[in-house]
């Protein structure tokens, strides 16, 4: 598999094919296989472009709704699993609200961010528990971050993802809000986050077939 083949799915190796998208004027790859839909990088903004639409964000603790989500989040996707230990929340954004409620939860709590926390320590470290929200549909080299993040786990360790599947055709996703942020590339189906998990010693323990999905690092024999 070629991450950098424009014409194979950088998360299984399948054939894709070309979707145009009128209204926004870009295109993506569609895999026939895992669903996977990827940006052309032609269409990608660049890092400074990126970080300026990061920075309008309002994502903040005295924003009542975000820090709700969050809550959402936790309640779904962590509290069943994991009650404490080391935590690392990946990609934590202009305000690393997720990591103050990992703090407040009682977690030994660390935190990256490329543009805004930029702490290559907390690499050198393992996690009982790491987060990552709305974070996978910004990334490039899929296969590599969450292989990346599956190693810093320990075994029988917590990965818990947010992101938005795509809907399933291909008139639905051209009419998907979601879609339409310039800084989102990558939009998963499940069975792209099969595919993606598929090499490694991770196992989907939880989705809700909508945003929020769960995958333990197994035991090693």
């Amino acid at each position: 598999m070629n991450e950098e083949n424009d014409n194979s799915c950088i998360i299984c190796g399948g054939e894709t094919y070309t979707l145009e998208d009128a209204e926004i004027k870009v295109r993506y790859n569609v895999c026939k296989s895992c669903g996977f839909t990827y940006k052309l990088p032609q269409y990608h903004v660049d890092q400074v472009k990126e970080k300026s639409l990061y920075d309008n964000h309002q994502n903040t603790m005295e924003n009542e709704g975000y820090v709700n989500m969050f809550i959402r989040f936790l309640e779904e996707c962590v509290d069943p699993y994991v009650k404490g230990g080391k935590a690392l929340d990946f990609g934590s954004g202009p305000g690393p609200v997720l990591y103050e409620l990992l703090k407040q939860r009682g977690f030994r709590a660390s935190h990256y961010d490329p543009y805004y926390h930029v702490d290559h320590d907390v690499f050198d470290s393992c996690y009982d528990l790491i987060t990552s929200t709305e974070v996978f549909e910004h990334l490039s080299s899929p296969n590599k971050t969450i292989r990346n993040l599956s190693y810093l786990l320990e075994d029988g360790g917590i990965l818990a993802v947010m992101t938005s599947l795509r809907p399933t055709s291909d008139e639905a996703f051209l009419k998907w809000w979601y879609r339409r942020d310039q800084t989102h590339i990558g939009f998963f189906t499940l069975k792209a986050f099969e595919a993606l998990i598929q090499p490694l010693r991770l196992k989907c323990i939880y989705t809700n077939e909508k945003n929020y999905f769960v995958f333990r690092k197994e035991f090693s024999r």
